[in-house]
C-alpha cells in the first residue's frame, strides 16, 4: 500500500486492488479564498495519476473542494457519509456512481476492505481504515474517536501498520468569540492517551497542514497552538513502542510492506512542496493583533454595500426580531438583552442597537453604554452572507467577525448569570441560517466550476458495480447479476 500526502487531508491511496484520491483540495486558496495549503506546495496537474475510488470525509470546504471535483474524472465509484447536500452537488457535477456509508459500513473491493469510522462530531463524517495484505491504514481526518470506535477497529485489525492522526486541537473561533487563547492542555491531553490506546506501529500527524492567509493571517498565531514537530516529540513519549514517527508533508510517501511503513520524502509524481513556511503557524495569542479590518477584498461597490446593509440593519431587523420574540428571542427578553451591532466599512464604522426588554424592539443608531451582547462585523462579509455569496464560516473562521456578551442581572445576591449555552449570541445566524447560506454557496460553487471544467458524465469502461451485503458493499462485474442486486445509489 502507498499513501501519497498531496497537502492538508488530501491523500492518494494506492492498494493491491484499487486507486483512491480522498478528499481532494488541488488548487490553493480555498474556504472561500482564506487559506491555503503549509508548506507550500505545487500540484502539476496533467500526472494526478488516474484513479477509481474518491473518498469525501464530510461536506467542510477545506475537504469538499467543489472546484478540485469539478475537474476530475467523474467515472468512479464515490463513498461520502450520510448528506444529502454532498450528493446533491457530487451529481450536480456529475457523478453518478454514489454511495452513503454509515458508521462501520465495509468496501469490499478485491483483497482490500474500507471501513467508515465513527466520528462524535456533530457534522456528518468518518475516518477511514484501508486495508489489503500489505497492512493496516487508519485516515482518522477531522473524526473525534472514542474508546469504543478504537475497540471496534482494534477488533477488526489488532495492528493498526500507520495512522495519519487527527491531532490539533485547534482554537478555531476562540478569539473571534472572546473565549480563552490559553493552550488547550485537556484537548490535547485526550487526543495523546486515545492515540495511546491505538498504539500503532507507525504515525504521521495527519489533516491541520493548511494555513490562513490575506486578511485572515493574523490567526494562524492563535489558531494552531500544537507544532508537528512537538506533536511527533510527545507521540514519542506516550507510545515509546511505536516504530516510525514523521511528518507527511505535501509531495510524500508512505509505502507500507508487510506491515512495515516506510516514510519516502519528495518522491510524489504530481505534488511536491515548494517552501516549507510552517513558521508562520506561530503560536503566539499574546501578540496577535486581530484589528477588524475591511479590505473589501471582493471589490464590493461601497455605496450599494451601504445601502443594502442600512436597509437590512434598520429596517428588517427588528420585524424579525419581533416575530420571533417568543421563541428565538425568549432567552433575550428575560435577560432584558440590549444587542449592539457594529459594521465595519472600509472607509468608517457604523453602530446600532436593540433593546429586548422593551415592549416593541426597535433600531436605534448609534451605541448604548448598556448594551451586553455585542456583534462587530466587516461590511464586506456581512454583505457576501446578505447575498448568499459566503457562508457564516467565511466572517466566523476566517476572523472578520467577532462576538462577545457582558450578560446579567443585577440582585441583591451580586449578579445572576444565564447558562450562556442557551443564548445564542450571534442573533444575525438567526437571520440568516447556516445551513441554507452554505447550500447557496455550495450550488453557486458547483454552477460556476461546472461550467469551467463540464459537469457530463464519462462513460464507465470497467463496467462495474456496488453490490450490497449487510453493511458490506462489495465491487463486482454485474454481467450475470441480476439488478436488484446491485446498488448504485444508496443515499
Amino acid at each position: 500500500m502507498k499513501i501519497q500526502m498531496i497537502g492538508h487531508a488530501s491523500i492518494f491511496v494506492e492498494t493491491q486492488d484499487c486507486k483512491v484520491m480522498m478528499d481532494p483540495v488541488l488548487w490553493d486558496k480555498f474556504c472561500e479564498v482564506t487559506t491555503s495549503i503549509c508548506p507550500e506546495r505545487e500540484v502539476i496537474y496533467e500526472q494526478i495519476p488516474e484513479f477509481d475510488v474518491l473518498v469525501i470525509s464530510h461536506r467542510h470546504l477545506d475537504h469538499f473542494d467543489i472546484r478540485s471535483l469539478a475537474y476530475l474524472p467523474k467515472n468512479v465509484d464515490v463513498f461520502i457519509p450520510k448528506d444529502k447536500l454532498l450528493e446533491a452537488c457530487l451529481r450536480k457535477l456529475g457523478y453518478s456512481k454514489i454511495y452513503a456509508l454509515k458508521d462501520s459500513d465495509e468496501v469490499k473491493i478485491g483483497s482490500t476492505t474500507l471501513i467508515a469510522t465513527r466520528s462524535e462530531n456533530r457534522v456528518p463524517e468518518y475516518g477511514m481504515v484501508f486495508a489489503d495484505p500489505s497492512g493496516v491504514f487508519w485516515n482518522q481526518v477531522d473524526s473525534s474517536v472514542n474508546a469504543k470506535t478504537i475497540n471496534f477497529v482494534k477488533s477488526r485489525y489488532p495492528v493498526i501498520d500507520f495512522l495519519l492522526a487527527s491531532w490539533q486541537p485547534m482554537l478555531e473561533t476562540e478569539y473571534q468569540y472572546n473565549q480563552s487563547l490559553s493552550f488547550p492542555f485537556p484537548g490535547y491531553s485526550h487526543i495523546l492517551q486515545l492515540i495511546g490506546l491505538i498504539k500503532p506501529k507507525a504515525i504521521s500527524p495527519g489533516a491541520n497542514g493548511f494555513k490562513f492567509i490575506d486578511g485572515s493571517s493574523w490567526l494562524n498565531q492563535v489558531v494552531f497552538p500544537v507544532t508537528q514537530e512537538q506533536f511527533c516529540r510527545d507521540i514519542g513519549k506516550v507510545c515509546p513502542a511505536v516504530e516510525n514517527i514523521f511528518s507527511l508533508q505535501p509531495g510524500d510517501i508512505c509505502e507500507i510492506k508487510d506491515g512495515t511503513s516506510t516514510y519516502i520524502s519528495g518522491k510524489s509524481q504530481f505534488v511536491k512542496t515548494v517552501e516549507d513556511d510552517r513558521e508562520k503557524l506561530h503560536f503566539s495569542p499574546v501578540t496577535v493583533n486581530g484589528e477588524l479590518i475591511d479590505r473589501n477584498p471582493d471589490n464590493y461597490d461601497i455605496h450599494e454595500m451601504r445601502k443594502a446593509i442600512e436597509e437590512e440593519v434598520s429596517l428588517n431587523l427588528s420585524p424579525f426580531f419581533m416575530e420571533h420574540k417568543n421563541d428565538l428571542f425568549g432567552e433575550y427578553c428575560h435577560w432584558e438583552v440590549i444587542y449592539q451591532i457594529e459594521i465595519v466599512f472600509p472607509d468608517d464604522s457604523q453602530k446600532w442597537y436593540f433593546d429586548f426588554s422593551e415592549e416593541t424592539i426597535q433600531c436605534k443608531a448609534g451605541a448604548n453604554p448598556l448594551a451586553n451582547v455585542f456583534n462587530i462585523i466587516t461590511a464586506s462579509s456581512f454583505y457576501g452572507v446578505l447575498k448568499c455569496d459566503k457562508t457564516w464560516d467565511y466572517p466566523g473562521t476566517g476572523g472578520h467577525l467577532r462576538a462577545f456578551e457582558k450578560l446579567y442581572i443585577a440582585s441583591t445576591h451580586g449578579t445572576i448569570r444565564p447558562d450562556i449555552k442557551s443564548v445564542n449570541i450571534s442573533p444575525l445566524a438567526l437571520r440568516f441560517p447556516y445551513e441554507k447560506l452554505f447550500e447557496s454557496v455550495l450550488y453557486k460553487e458547483v454552477e460556476k466550476w461546472g461550467r469551467e471544467y463540464g459537469n457530463h458524465q464519462i462513460e464507465d469502461e470497467n463496467k462495474t458495480a456496488m453490490m450490497k451485503l449487510g453493511n458490506t458493499l462489495i465491487r463486482v462485474f454485474p454481467q450475470n447479476l441480476n439488478e436488484q442486486q446491485l446498488m448504485t445509489t444508496s443515499v
